[in-house]
């Protein structure tokens, strides 16, 4: 099993202010750490038109931090591509991969808010023919020079079209097991009755809610900061359909229960109580866990710390841990 982190959104929030100066400043130094620690992965993701300054251009933001580290991959968790002009986007991919050697994960995701759509003068109707496009673009411009092509989905649909094209593929870390289990399936069944491109099962990811501690305080700390990480997912109306035993998630209609169900998720106790849930992950499908400890509120420091017990006393555990 494969270990990263995020998802860095670089923002400045109503109950967590900060100078955008500061969100990028950190950026770099998180990626230092990151590295240092020995994982694998550094994830950022991409908003338009949000007031508190959610990343607007990860590529450039990814790029410095590439700039400033060795090995550490970079990813984007997800660019929505198709609110920008594929060509752009590929070659500006392209040189960054160029640059670093091959250390970029390009997730890309179709977008769901109308503002965005609007915003940028794209008809909503189009995202998924715009999608497509992009991905022909990337593929042709920025994947022979480095660049490692991951998708994004909440649909069996959608994560069996990755798989068909030999692609990873990334999950929210609010999806329940359940729900997990299913996409990986799905997704593994798409690359099945494509032929199998490529040869090799593509990875599926998923972001995890996760934090390692045996302090009472902190856990109820590391709780809150999850639950005021999603209370901005009702200002970003996100949600997820009803499935199979998985009911629907709904920031926008029902945020109360979809921010419970959301924060329910979270992993948390120490060092055996972490492993034992990433089995579970690991049992559901998923190759490459990405913790989602860049949440509302949490210091710095206390990010630094939780990922560097993580660093210590799991990920040594699950290094050698496949997916079912």
């Amino acid at each position: 099993m494969r270990f990263g982190a995020g998802l860095w959104c670089l923002q400045a929030t109503a109950t967590t202010p900060r100078h955008h100066s500061t969100a990028y400043r950190q950026l770099l130094e998180d990626a230092v750490a990151l590295e240092a620690f020995g994982y694998e992965g550094m994830w950022l993701s991409e908003h338009h038109f949000f007031y508190d300054g959610y990343c607007p251009a990860v590529l450039p933001a990814a790029a410095a931090a590439l700039a400033v580290t060795t090995r550490l991959r970079l990813g984007t968790g997800m660019l929505l591509l198709p609110m920008q002009r594929p060509e752009r986007v590929a070659a500006l991919a392209a040189d960054v991969a160029a640059a670093s050697g091959g250390r970029l994960d390009l997730g890309v995701g179709l977008g769901y808010r109308d503002v965005e759509f609007d915003g940028k003068g794209v008809p909503r109707a189009q995202r998924v023919p715009r999608q497509r496009a992009g991905l022909t673009a990337l593929r042709d411009i920025a994947v022979p020079a480095g660049a490692t092509i991951w998708n994004g989905s909440a649909t069996p649909a959608g994560v069996a079209r990755a798989g068909a094209r030999g692609q990873g593929v990334m999950l929210s870390g609010a999806n329940p097991l359940t729900l997990v289990r299913e996409l990986a399936a799905a997704h593994r069944k798409g690359w099945q009755e494509a032929g199998r491109p490529g040869g090799t099962r593509p990875p599926v990811a998923a972001l995890r809610n996760v934090w390692l501690t045996e302090d009472a305080a902190e856990r109820r700390a590391a709780l809150d900061w999850q639950r005021a990480s999603y209370v901005l997912y009702a200002g970003l109306g996100w949600s997820v359909a009803e499935r199979d035993s998985t009911p629907a998630m709904d920031f926008l209609s029902d945020p109360g229960g979809a921010i419970a169900d959301a924060v329910a998720t979270t992993i948390i106790g120490p060092a055996p109580a972490i492993v034992d849930g990433l089995h579970e992950v690991a049992e559901a499908g998923v190759d490459y866990v990405i913790f989602r400890v860049v949440i509302e509120g949490a210091p710095q420091a206390a990010l630094h710390h939780v990922l560097r017990r993580l660093a210590d006393e799991v990920l040594p555990v699950m290094s050698t841990v496949e997916a079912s």
